[in-house]
């Protein structure tokens, strides 16, 4: 119990409570990656050696449909790229806290689905080894144009329609 409660403060401590928490996300992120330890991706690359052992990524393209399954180890902190459309998110294995759109914190045991929102990003702190799965619509032929077309590295590069609409949710 000790542990939900430090990742709740942590994510907690990441958002403000207002506005949108994207720049939020990436000075948390950026203070990550200058740790000895982190590891980082890039949408649209292959993942490298040192991801594809410490987090085994299967993807599938197939029907105008990409699926992702991800195995997270415990005690990881990741942080997810932007996503640019709705997906079904389901957690197939373990137990993470994350921080939602709105700011809050939700501790969530498999198994368990969730609905994510075009522009959402997710930090997570994995509780329990963890298998999380994603499914997408694409056109796509490989997976890393798959990948570049449904994540961006950042908000910035999301389309502006999404942004407004993001803005305008935070403004309600």
């Amino acid at each position: 119990m000790e542990t939900e409660v430090l990742s709740t403060d942590i994510l907690r401590g990441i958002s403000t409570g207002t506005g949108l928490l994207w720049d939020e996300i990436e000075n948390f992120k950026n203070q990550l990656i200058a740790t000895e330890h982190a590891l980082v991706h890039k949408a649209g690359t292959p993942q490298s050696k040192e991801l594809e052992e410490v987090y085994p990524l299967k993807q599938h393209l197939e029907g105008g449909l990409y699926t992702r399954e991800l195995f997270m180890p415990a005690g990881h902190v990741v942080i997810s790229m932007v996503h640019k459309q709705n997906h079904p998110s389901f957690l197939l294995k373990g137990k993470v806290s994350f921080l939602t759109d709105e700011g809050t914190v939700e501790t969530i045991t498999a198994p368990h689905l969730i609905h994510t929102k075009e522009g959402a990003q997710r930090v997570l702190l994995v509780h329990e080894d963890t298998q999380w799965c994603c499914v997408y619509k694409t056109d796509a032929k490989t997976f890393e144009e798959a990948e570049a077309d449904v994540y961006a590295d950042s908000y910035k590069e999301l389309p502006q329609h999404i942004i407004e609409k993001r803005i305008l949710l935070c403004q309600d």
